[in-house]
């Protein structure tokens, strides 16, 4: 019989039967069988060297998450660790001009101009320039830019060729930009220029065709750039350079940045699907009935452009149909008919539209919706998508990058090394003028603002209520300067006669200093109209007549008291600047970014906004609750604080909730939301998270996810440390509002307590948000808008408040009113300060 061998290793055994075996064959029995064993044993060992490796040493992959929509491949599925997030400073040198959002500024050449609503990109409205009769260029133009010598810059334009031959943006004396033909979207046109002298010259939006032909602009911008960017600006194309440099208003930095790993099913809820075309029936998330005529529709948005994806259903009963189409919809890309597992794979562009429907009038039941990456349909799953938003700004130098303000995250927590100041000049921040210096039709004020850090190191950025850009240094000799005095603690800002309407030789009050900050230009009643008031260059106000206040934005309202606040249309005065000595801050964060095992799609950009109040209302028929719904009359008490682009979520205490949503372009406010009556509960509280329409510079997330079981075990160690030691914070913080303790303000303006048995002045808030004040004081300044002390952030009102209080200027005691701003308890008319007894509470703001 032959030779056996052993079952595991196959080691030759000897066959006793045979009368071979009387000679040992030490090649066959011996050689072989201890090379067999060596081999196993070196298999064994490689596989016990692999296992010790991912057990016993860690191994994490380094991973950029860049601007935008992008594929990464994960080895494991692996929380993500940001290492490195920077701030970024954009300065747009047109300031607002170029939102176009008025005619204001904008001189027709050989022209006609509009604003078009209709025919817009990104922007709420663009530029419509229409050729005269009798010529074939026509310009929309902003006057007197002026290019400096030795300095770089880049001018861009968003450019929609309506039916002319072409359209772009140019500066005649300095570059001309190249020319855009696309009539189907808003394309960039740009320029970029590096002046050996100065140079002024008109930007011009430029179009060429014949008479009565015309297109559109939006989103003009001229930035600063450092020399490298300039050169690095001739290998980019357009949408390169688009990205790299996205229209802002004035100033803007980094701000709220996120970054979002969508699920591996890229399809939402049939609740939150775009749009509906007559009554298809949704019975549940995931199972909708529809026909031929009644259909359910989604854009999904963003998509990375050149990437395969597939779309599958499960189609029961009569047949159902996908079609996937372009966005916005021009032609059908992929289609499939059929019952059972549907499924169509397409090659994507920026977005597409998902339609489900049948194909007659006999309704079939859709259900399980997914779209995934690749080629081949994959498991239904819910979606569900991982996030990590940073509410905060991050500033950096606007021209180099320099200095940029860092995040870092620590025990779970994030942080911000802060090396920028922003602050808004309002004049409810003022509290005194150290100096006024008057020149011809101009006026230099040094207000003094509390607890801003006024150590400064190089030049800063400061934008004017119009948002015009300030430029730096010598407002001692003609106006639209700034500057800081570290040494007094004031900044230096000069003002225009044609903006405050002072006369050259009056002297402004704190009060008139004030009011300028809060919006308001003085003028003499008796002499002129208020619109004249507001429309006039010379001075208005010289200290005899009748003083009134108009307001400088918008229409010429007026008051002959004096303003107390500012008005809706009216943005502060904002300087940003340099800190000596950079702080560190903690910033409000919310997720944590996981990846999946395998493709991730991840989008990383700017402008979420999280966990705001909602302001719902319900309409007149009482059948549906509105979110955002910025259609005319009383659906605009619903608007968020920010144009919508998507929803997030929306949330009932704290809890994700069913809404219909609706697309961006849905309103002028943009996506809304809705939820039926019977659905909405008036005892909880609503928050939204939202991407907002917010144009902001984004950067690249930096770090690492674990390659390795020992990496993920010490992620999950790491995790659940964190995590138990934030919950101890949250139940003591929870124990302090139950039990909270009087903080102790700082009195102002010389109020003092008036003993200190008697209701020293305190505050708390407790865990229901209400905050409660008690004070018995004296001795104070008690004129109107005279501050008794400053609050933190977290305690400001819903909204401005008044309050009654108790005092007296010597002879008995009467009522008097207090004010309770944005961060101040302060006197709204005078009070007695003999004694004044205050005992008030107000809801803060969440």
């Amino acid at each position: 019989m032959a030779s056996e061998k052993t079952p595991n290793l196959g080691l030759n055994q000897i066959d006793r039967t045979s009368p071979k075996t009387t000679y040992f064959d030490l090649e066959k029995y011996l050689d072989q069988n201890w090379r067999a064993v060596d081999n196993f044993a070196g298999d064994v060992n490689d596989g016990v060297d692999a296992i010790k490796k991912r057990l016993d040493t860690t191994e994490r992959k380094e991973v950029t998450l860049e601007p935008g929509v992008q594929i990464v491949h994960a080895e494991k599925a692996a929380l993500f660790s940001l290492t490195g997030l920077s701030g970024r400073t954009l300065v747009n040198l047109l300031g607002r001009w170029g939102n176009l959002s008025s005619l204001t500024g904008i001189t027709p050449y050989q022209s006609e101009i509009a604003l078009d609503t209709t025919n817009k990109g990104t922007m709420s409205n663009s530029l419509k320039v229409t050729i005269k009769s009798g010529y074939t260029v026509g310009v929309g133009f902003y006057s007197d830019f002026k290019f400096l010598a030795g300095k770089y810059y880049v001018a861009i334009a968003k450019v929609k060729v309506g039916n002319s031959a072409n359209a772009g943006i140019s500066a005649p004396n300095v570059q001309e930009g190249t020319t855009v033909t696309d009539k189907t979207k808003f394309t960039t046109s740009w320029f970029r220029a590096a002046p050996t002298s100065d140079v002024t010259s008109n930007i011009d939006l430029r179009i060429q065709g014949t008479q009565g032909q015309y297109s559109y602009f939006e989103a003009i911008r001229i930035y600063e750039i450092s020399a490298a960017d300039y050169t690095a600006l001739a290998s980019m194309t357009r949408e390169k350079i688009d990205a790299k440099y996205p229209y802002v208003d004035s100033v803007m930095p980094v701000r709220n940045p996120y970054a979002i790993r969508y699920g591996e099913n890229l399809l939402p809820s049939f609740y939150e699907w775009s749009a509906k075309q007559g009554t298809p029936t949704i019975a549940d998330e995931k199972s909708v009935s529809v026909t031929v005529d009644n259909k359910i529709v989604h854009t999904v948005s963003p998509l990375v452009p050149g990437q395969k994806y597939t779309v599958s259903v499960q189609s029961g009963g009569a047949t159902g149909r996908i079609t996937v189409t372009d966005e916005p919809e021009t032609s059908v890309i992929a289609e499939a008919a059929g019952s059972g597992l549907l499924s169509v794979t397409f090659t994507a562009g920026r977005a597409v539209n998902v339609r489900l429907l049948g194909t007659s009038t006999t309704a079939v039941t859709i259900s399980n919706p997914m779209l995934n990456i690749g080629s081949t349909a994959k498991p239904f799953k819910p979606r569900e998508d991982s996030m990590l938003a940073l509410q905060t700004d991050l500033y950096a130098d606007p021209v180099t990058g320099a200095n940029a303000d860092m995040v870092f995250e620590r025990d779970g927590q994030y942080f911000k090394v802060k090396r920028f100041e922003s602050i808004l000049l309002d004049g409810g921040r003022i509290t005194k003028v150290n100096n006024v210096v008057s020149g011809t039709g101009f006026k230099v004020l040094y207000p003094v603002v509390p607890d801003v850090n006024y150590a400064f190191v190089g030049n800063g950025t400061a934008v004017k209520f119009d948002g015009k850009i300030l430029l730096w240094g010598g407002q001692d000799t003609t106006a639209d300067r700034w500057a800081i005095d570290a040494t007094a603690s004031n900044f230096a800002v000069s003002v225009s006669v044609a903006d405050s309407g002072w006369g050259d030789s009056y002297a402004p009050t704190l009060d008139d200093i004030k009011a300028y900050f809060y919006g308001y230009k003085a003028y003499d009643a008796n002499t002129i109209t208020p619109a004249q008031a507001q429309a006039a260059t010379t001075a208005t106000w010289t200290g005899t007549g009748t003083k009134y206040w108009v307001q400088r934005v918008g229409s010429p309202a007026f008051t002959q008291s004096t303003p107390q606040t500012s008005y809706a249309g009216y943005t502060p005065y904002q300087l940003v600047y340099q800190l000596a000595t950079p702080t560190v801050e903690t910033i409000v964060s919310e997720g944590q970014l996981t990846f999946t095992e395998g493709d991730n799609q991840v989008e990383v950009g700017t402008g979420i906004v999280l966990r705001e109040k909602a302001k719902m209302y319900q309409e007149l028929d009482g059948k549906r609750w509105n979110i955002n719904n910025g259609s005319p009359g009383q659906f605009q008490a619903s608007l968020l604080n920010y144009r919508v682009d998507r929803f997030i979520g929306i949330y009932r205490n704290s809890q994700r909730d069913n809404w219909i949503l609706y697309p961006n372009t849905t309103t002028t406010a943009g996506a809304m939301a809705q939820l039926m009556d019977y659905n909405y509960d008036a005892t909880t509280a609503y928050t939204v998270s939202y991407l907002a329409f917010m144009s902001s510079p984004v950067v690249p997330f930096t770090g690492s996810y674990a390659a390795n079981e020992k990496a993920l075990l010490l992620d999950l160690v790491d995790s659940v440390q964190q995590n138990t030691a934030r919950v101890s914070v949250l139940e003591n913080r929870k124990a302090d509002k139950d039990s909270p303790a009087w903080i102790t303000p700082t009195l102002l303006n010389g109020w003092v307590n008036y003993d200190t048995t008697r209701r020293p002045m305190g505050y708390y808030k407790d865990s229901m948000g209400w905050v409660h004040v008690q004070g018995y004081v004296k001795s104070g300044t008690s004129t109107a808008n005279s501050v008794i002390y400053r609050f933190p952030k977290g305690y400001e009102p819903e909204s401005p408040i008044e309050v009654i209080a108790v005092s007296s200027s010597g002879a008995g005691a009467s009522p008097s009113t207090l004010y309770v701003g944005s961060s101040s308890l302060q006197c709204n008319s005078s009070v007695g300060n003999s004694f004044l007894v205050i005992d008030f509470s107000y809801l803060a703001e969440k």
